[in-house]
């Protein structure tokens, strides 16, 4: 705890000058504290956002001090509203972190300590920071979970860790078909919001809004004239949208729309958030509780909420507003459970099985058990894992079905994440921080370094540039990154020195691409959009002379979906000046495909409105349409019986190819999997499945094959027709290491700490060596030699300048020592290759 006792936290008030510091050390007294003048301490303060010691959350643990003294017009230079406010001071870390009992409004703070509530009001301008702030401008509810839709290279390392927040983010999936799924998501930074899934837990629905400065005094609690909203994503995420001249606008590198719906009075009844990259749309009630997900032609997923008559499972009544079921298109569900606490206990799938969750006493989840009876334990704080201290709620291991310990997490004293692993020490990741708050050194598992830097102009971190290449074990193919005033990446230049150009429009979408810019390699991909609905109108492909190399338009109806993509030749002036149509002979040189889809809900072909019904192919000279049917109806008997009457309306049923061969889907289980398949000549493949929803037989005309699981679900067996079984083994990073078959030879693998097979080997039953191969690769995850089973060294990459600084192989030898030698353009492909190159061939 000494490092919290180094903490001082500061609230400040420009309207007075008035600025408060509230010290670990002592003891609440009354406020506020009286009006100065006192003595400015601001001079040589550095506004520094990032590198926040995120150890420091449980405030009720500690009693504070208001202030002895405070800082003379602090506001001006950085105002308490801004959530991630960090200085350094003397070697003391100075910052406002709003907390589980810290709540903020736009006009005063509410602060509890030890249940006495303070209020210190604010009036805080947008202010002007310091350029000499080193720190990475950064905020911290923004870069929550996986940052999976950035437009820019995201920060993410091993599995994974947020390098430029120190931010450990896991996604579990338990259950997942079709649109109906349940993942949870784990955030190790303090600011994540809480909910009913565990400390620092959050599941798929846990989607919604929040109001930090709105009144509600309408009809039924109506929120009326709010001006600012916080949407709250199921990773963690949160967005901030404003409310200027009627429209709401999120930060500039935010594509998601958020749009309400008023009464004629003004009060709203229901918000409609656009989500950019599933193209969505999501629907809450008045009061931000997530109603409904529809793709633009039909509601995919509608929730319920506990209205006052369900019980939790100790039998007491649940309160008002409890997620209770989530149900999709076809009428399946996911139903929950409550314990008293209104911890999430229980998701029952439509078929009946049941998820269970369990918790230990301070609230963290522990345990998920699932319908095979399987457990999945998750392990907190643990002293060789954390130096953050107790009570944290740090994942520091993950332990699989196995009961064998798979993943771990490590974390330094102010809670940022510095490693990662799986197993017993595979995909080992670790990470030293910049004392500034702006690069971290990462260290890959063969041992590579690289550093990298961040920028965050719109508070989204992303990497700026990085040291070297991280090799096979990152996503990171630039060195340097700059973004536009949007946020949006306007150039990437690769390790060879090429450049990448990209221009976005204000809605985020891409306008321009010009990979390999001012090279022989040039190519410009350009884009005309539906800004409305997002999708592509044209692209675009010229070369660096500028000539036409592709041109590809699409024709969409008014929910989005593609009724025809066209794909035209530049080169047959036939189709010169064509424009893609639905309808209508193409010239030639061009290739069209066109789509149909209901519509309306009828009672012959249409249960659901979207449903695509037929597909024709670019072919003229020949009929090229394939045609899908659905049921009509629902029906539940015996399901998970192969050829059973089980199905829901809007099921695909049959599907008939171009000649006329009709596939059906006759059957499915509750969980909506296919459990017979009927070809054109009438052989049935027959399936089913383990309760974890994994194939557990597969039979085609009566010959069957089966396959099992680990308690984890890697493929552990498969035994065919005539009762051969193949066997498989895994090491406790779930990689495979070992291929048996029914006699007893087996297949060794063994493997680097990155997964990289190193060695082959085939025994016989007997465990004589009968073959082997073995491979060396560089710390980049590069391939540097092959041996085979004679020690002959087959291939050889080991020199230095092997690969270029992309990661190409330009330059090899074979087992007679030939040398080959490659060569690449400016966007990486392969343009010349020379055999013996230095030799007299």
């Amino acid at each position: 705890m000494s490092f919290v006792r180094r903490v001082l936290l500061m609230l400040c008030t420009s309207v007075l000058g008035l600025g408060v510091i509230l010290t670990a050390d002592a003891q609440a007294t009354s406020a506020p504290y009286p009006p100065g003048p006192y003595s400015s301490r601001a001079a040589g303060w550095h506004a520094c956002e990032g590198n926040l010691p995120w150890g420091v959350q449980q405030y009720t643990e500690y009693s504070f001090l208001p202030p002895d003294q405070a800082v003379e017009q602090w506001c001006a230079e950085s105002p308490v509203a801004d959530n991630n406010l960090l200085m350094a001071v003397n070697g003391f870390a100075v910052f406002f972190l709003p907390a589980r009992n810290i709540y903020q409004t736009n006009s005063y703070l509410q602060l509890s300590v030890e249940g006495v509530e303070y209020f210190i009001t604010y009036n805080c301008s947008t202010p002007g920071r310091p350029t000499s702030a080193p720190c990475v401008n950064y905020t911290p509810i923004k870069n929550l979970g996986c940052g999976c839709t950035k437009t820019a290279n995201p920060s993410n390392v091993g599995e994974p860790i947020n390098a430029a927040t120190g931010n450990t983010n896991a996604e579990q999936d338990d259950f997942a078909q079709g649109e109906l799924s349940l993942s949870r998501y784990y955030n190790s930074d303090p600011n994540v919001r809480g909910a009913h899934d565990g400390l620092q837990w959050l599941t798929t629905y846990d989607r919604s809004l929040s109001f930090t400065s709105s009144g509600f005094n309408g009809p039924t609690g109506l929120p009326s004239s709010p001006t600012q909203v916080t949407v709250q994503r199921p990773d963690g995420q949160e967005l901030t949208f404003n409310k200027v001249s009627g429209v709401w606008h999120g930060d500039s590198d935010v594509s998601n729309v958020l749009m309400e719906t008023d009464n004629s009075s003004g009060y709203v009844l229901s918000w409609t958030l656009f989500v950019a990259a599933t193209r969505q749309y999501e629907t809450y009630s008045p009061m931000g509780a997530l109603l409904s997900v529809s793709d633009g032609t039909h509601v995919v997923l509608t929730l319920t909420y506990t209205n006052g008559a369900q019980l939790s499972s100790s039998g007491s009544a649940l309160p008002v507003g409890l997620l209770w079921q989530v149900i999709d298109a076809y009428g399946r569900s996911l139903t929950y459970g409550y314990d008293g606490q209104q911890n999430l206990t229980t998701v029952t799938e439509p078929d009946g099985g049941v998820l269970t969750y369990g918790y230990d006493s301070s609230g963290n989840l522990i345990s998920v058990t699932y319908p095979d009876g399987k457990e999945r334990q998750y392990l907190y704080d643990e002293l060789a894992y954390s130096a953050a201290g107790s009570n944290q709620s740090k994942l520091t291991g993950i332990v699989d079905e196995s009961n064998t310990r798979y993943t771990t997490f490590g974390y330094q004293a102010d809670g940022r994440a510095i490693s990662t692993q799986e197993g017993s020490g595979a995909n080992l990741h670790t990470i030293s921080y910049a004392s500034n708050g702006s690069a971290a050194t990462v260290t890959y598992p063969l041992g590579q370094q690289a550093t990298a830097t961040f920028i965050a102009p719109q508070g989204t971190a992303i990497v700026s540039t990085m040291s070297a290449r991280c090799g096979t074990e990152c996503d990171q193919q630039y060195q340097l990154q700059t973004l536009d005033a949007n946020g949006y990446p306007a150039t990437a230049t690769d390790f060879n020195g090429n450049v990448t150009k990209t221009a976005y429009d204000v809605n985020g979408l891409l306008d321009q691409q010009i990979d390999a810019s001012g090279s022989t390699s040039q190519r410009t991909t350009n884009f005309t959009w539906n800004t409305t609905l997002r999708v592509p109108l044209t692209r675009v492909v010229q070369d660096a002379s500028g000539n036409t190399v592709s041109n590809t338009q699409w024709v969409y109806n008014t929910t989005g979906q593609t009724l025809a993509r066209c794909d035209i030749d530049p080169s047959n002036s036939a189709s010169s000046g064509y424009s893609c149509s639905v309808g209508g002979t193409v010239p030639a040189g061009v290739r069209r495909s066109t789509y149909t889809y209901c519509t309306t809900i009828d009672t012959v072909q249409c249960p659901i409105v979207g449903l695509l019904l037929t597909v024709t192919g670019p072919r003229t000279d020949v009929t090229q349409t394939t045609t899908y049917s659905y049921y009509m109806a629902s029906s539940a008997t015996n399901c998970g019986t192969p050829g059973a009457a089980c199905y829901q309306g809007g099921d695909l049923h049959t599907v008939t190819d171009p000649s006329g061969h009709v596939t059906t889907i006759a059957s499915y289980d509750a969980d909506g999997r296919i459990t017979r398949l009927t070809d054109a000549n009438g052989i049935n493949t027959d399936l089913t499945y383990t309760p974890r929803g994994w194939l557990s037989t597969r039979t085609v005309g009566g010959a069957q094959t089966a396959f099992g699981y680990t308690p984890y679900g890697a493929v552990s067996s498969i035994t065919d027709a005539d009762g051969i079984t193949t066997t498989y083994g895994y090491d406790t990073a779930h990689r495979l290491v070992k291929i048996s078959d029914a006699l007893g030879n087996y297949i060794q693998y063994t493997l680097d700490a990155a997964g990289d097979k190193t060695a082959e080997q085939v025994y016989d039953a007997s465990g004589t060596l009968h073959k082997q191969l073995t491979r060396t690769f560089n710390t980049l995850g590069q391939l540097t030699t092959v041996v085979d089973g004679l020690n002959r060294t087959v291939f050889n990459a080991s020199a230095a300048g092997s690969y270029d600084a992309n990661g190409n192989l330009i330059q090899s030898s074979d087992g007679l020592s030939i040398q080959r030698q490659l060569g690449y353009d400016a966007l990486n492909r392969l343009v010349q290759t020379i055999d013996n190159y230095n030799g007299t061939n």
